[in-house]
Order: structure tokens, then C-alpha cells, then sequence
């Protein structure tokens, strides 16, 4: 066996020892990640509140392409609705396609200051968003494993190639080799 075929087994193996060894290392990154997040769930949940708004005016008719269905999802639509307080509230909301029919209802979250604000983290959003912190973490742990893995083998492999064409020489003499 040649050297440079024990070096390139050993640096396989110290490639894959060390892709195990970051398992440990990953899953404590995602339970922070996770410990991090429920914690800002946590205070977005006592810090925002869902409300209902009532649609005054009706929504823009939504864009088509021909006969296909509509474009947008949601309408931008004017409402009004009871800040925690209990004072009332007038703007403009974002409500479900379909829904923006004057009088119809939907539910809108508004922080401690009464601004409308996205709906909070739930805690399996925290988890799902730990789980694929840790998990890209080790899929770009293995990536550059695999780089240097492939940057050594070509060194390795150019090695062995001008090492065979040096070899070749000394056995076919000078006359074969052009």
C-alpha cells in the first residue's frame, strides 16, 4: 500500500471522526437556539394580544390572470377594532382573501402600545427553528469536511500521478516517455 493511500485513509477517517464529534456540539447549539427562542415566545405571548377587527369598507378586487384564481392571498382593508384599554381603534388591516367584506370579522394582534404586530412565536416554532439551526450547522460542518476531504485527495491524487509518470520513465527508459 502505497503512502500516500494510508494518508488519504486516515485523513476519510479523521474526516468522519470528526463529523461524529460535532453531533454533540451541534445538539447543544440547537437547545440553545431552542432555550433562546421559547424564551422570546414567551415574552411575545404576554406582550401581544389578539383582537377583533371589523372590516368597514370592502377590499380591492384582487388581480387575475385570465381565468385562473386570484394573485393575492390576503386584501389590505380599513377597520375598526378595541384597543386593550377598551378605547376604539380605526386603520388599515390585513385580512384573508374573501374576507374583506364590510361587516366580517377577523383577529389581529396588537403589542402593549396598541400598533398592530405579527402574531407571536409558538414554542413548536422555537423547537422546529432548533431543530433546523442544528441541524444546517452539521450539514455545513459536513460540507466543509468534504471540501477539504476533496482538496486533499487532489493533492494526493496529483502526487501519485507525477509519482506513476516518474516510475513509468525509469521502467520504459527515455525513448517512450514524450
Amino acid at each position: 500500500m502505497r503512502r500516500s493511500d494510508r494518508i488519504e485513509g486516515l485523513l476519510a477517517g479523521l474526516a468522519a471522526l470528526i463529523a461524529i464529534l460535532a453531533l454533540p456540539l451541534v445538539v447543544l447549539l440547537g437547545n440553545a437556539d431552542v432555550s433562546h427562542e421559547t424564551a422570546a415566545s414567551d415574552a411575545q405571548l404576554h406582550a401581544r394580544h389578539q383582537v377583533t377587527a371589523t372590516v368597514l369598507a370592502p377590499a380591492p378586487k384582487t388581480a387575475s390572470m385570465g381565468d385562473s384564481a386570484p394573485i393575492a392571498h390576503s386584501s389590505r382593508v380599513t377597520a375598526n377594532w378595541q384597543l386593550p384599554n377598551g378605547s376604539p381603534q380605526t386603520g388599515v388591516v390585513t385580512v384573508p382573501a374573501g374576507a374583506g367584506n364590510p361587516g366580517s370579522q377577523a383577529p389581529i394582534w396588537l403589542d402593549d402600545n396598541g400598533k398592530q404586530t405579527t402574531a407571536p412565536l409558538t414554542h413548536a416554532d422555537a423547537v422546529t427553528n432548533g431543530v433546523l439551526v442544528g441541524t444546517f450547522t452539521w450539514l455545513c460542518a459536513i460540507g466543509l469536511l468534504a471540501g477539504a476531504f476533496w482538496i486533499a485527495r487532489r493533492v494526493l491524487d496529483h502526487r501519485r500521478a507525477i509519482r506513476w509518470a516518474d516510475e513509468w520513465a525509469q521502467l520504459a527508459g527515455p525513448e517512450a516517455v514524450r
